[in-house]
């Protein structure tokens, strides 16, 4: 578990475009110690994981969970229901817009 972890959290890191040195700074923790979560040597405590968590915007399920592809879906597919809603509302809002002008749509 711990070597996946340490991909995990090298790459959700990646994505969020910090440093070792940023995370580390962030968790009040040296960058040696980033580096041995990343590398799989040593394994956060529960309440670093979820500071890192919280920090790369990930639950701590995708840091533990089994599988990131699926997280990467759910993920990507929560984010397009996301975007879906507030088009729908802002269609709603447009068309009191057009009923309000008398316009047609």
């Amino acid at each position: 578990m711990t070597k996946s972890l340490g991909r995990r959290l090298k790459e959700a890191r990646g994505e969020a475009g910090l440093s070792q040195l940023q995370v580390a700074v962030a968790l009040g923790v040296s960058d040696k110690t980033i580096s041995g979560y990343e590398s799989g040597r040593i394994s956060p405590p529960i309440n670093k994981l979820q500071k890192i968590a919280d920090l790369l915007k990930k639950p701590v399920s995708y840091f533990i969970g089994s599988d990131p592809k699926t997280y990467k879906v759910s993920a990507r597919l929560r984010a397009i229901e996301i975007a879906l809603r507030d088009i729908r509302k802002e269609l709603r809002e447009i068309k009191v817009i057009a009923n309000k002008s008398n316009l047609d749509l």
